[in-house]
């Protein structure tokens, strides 16, 4: 085990390096800066300010240097927020990004998996049809049209719910809907057809021979199998939805990284763009390797298999 952590860290490092080197490159391809305006700074003002940050460097050197201090996870200043840090701006909006994120997680595993165990008992009748058109719904509609409706439904139209900002715990109700919405959809699905596959294996067919009930049938031995595929998905899927969702965030005004990323993007803030890309890279690794841990939790065999395979 030891040496299979040292090896996925050792990987986890290289791809780390590879984001670190594409994403700057792109990003001083692309013509102009954080510090470029419409209108233009005197000469000698922006002058004290590449100094200042050290953009009139060679790019080579600016690339070293932040390698260097992202190796001691130093992610550096924010060009567009003076006196601040990307690691502060981390530190202080990923709480916000993760408490939405882990209810949309709760939201999307709860009730797709439910919701597709029911779907899979009852194959081919009326509620087996309602809950895949609502999956076919949930996985088709972008979700910034998802939280539009729900803000005319339950902020305008009924008004229930707040519309925006993040003040309370009625203020996470419909930001959560609206980013668990397509996720649910699609574990919804995924889990449908691995129990539909699992019912139809020989040690199914051996249970129910044997006089096992219905929930003994699906809970016990299909939903355990089953479920190897949506963990799959929900390692990738947790580090999207703990980072926030930035399309969701600017909507509802959510004070989430995700907010924070869209506005680096449009302010040219490299190290920000760098910081959230790196954290958001480390975030999608670290899930994986979770994931890769709980296999043999769920599949004995997988381990089995490793173990005859080294």
């Amino acid at each position: 085990m030891i040496i299979y952590l040292l090896k996925r860290i050792a990987g986890a490092a290289v791809v780390l390096w590879a984001i670190i080197t594409i994403t700057f490159g792109l990003m001083h391809a692309i013509p102009g800066g954080p510090f470029t305006q419409e209108k233009k700074l005197p000469p000698a003002v922006m002058e004290n300010i590449e100094a200042r940050y050290h953009l009139n460097d060679p790019l080579w050197k600016q690339y070293a240097d932040y390698v260097g201090r992202a190796a001691v996870l130093d992610l550096g200043p924010s060009y567009k927020y003076p006196g601040r840090t990307v690691n502060d701006i981390i530190a202080e909006t990923f709480p916000v990004s993760a408490a939405l994120g882990c209810i949309s997680l709760c939201l999307a595993v709860g009730v797709g998996v439910a919701a597709g165990l029911a779907a899979a008992w009852y194959k081919n009748r009326w509620l087996d049809y309602a809950l895949m058109l609502g999956a076919t719904f949930g996985v088709s509609v972008p979700s910034f049209i998802i939280a539009a409706l729900l803000v005319q439904l339950f902020a305008f139209t009924w008004p229930v719910l707040p519309a925006a900002m993040w003040k309370g715990p009625s203020y996470v109700i419909l930001p959560a809907l609206a980013l668990a919405a397509h996720p649910t959809a699609f574990v919804m699905r995924l889990t449908r057809s691995s129990v539909l596959d699992a019912l139809g294996q020989d040690y199914i067919r051996t249970a129910r021979s044997r006089g096992a009930g219905k929930f003994s049938l699906l809970c016990r031995h299909a939903l355990r199998n089953a479920l190897l595929p949506v963990v799959s998905y929900i390692g990738p899927l947790a580090a999207a939805l703990l980072t926030g969702s930035f399309i969701v965030e600017s909507m509802f005004a959510i004070p989430g990284l995700g907010r924070h990323f869209v506005t680096s993007i449009y302010n040219r803030d490299y190290t920000v763009i760098l910081g959230i890309t790196i954290f958001y890279s480390f975030l999608i690794m670290l899930m994986n390797l979770l994931v890769d841990l709980v296999y043999p939790l769920l599949d004995p065999r997988i381990a089995l298999k490793s173990r005859k395979g080294e």
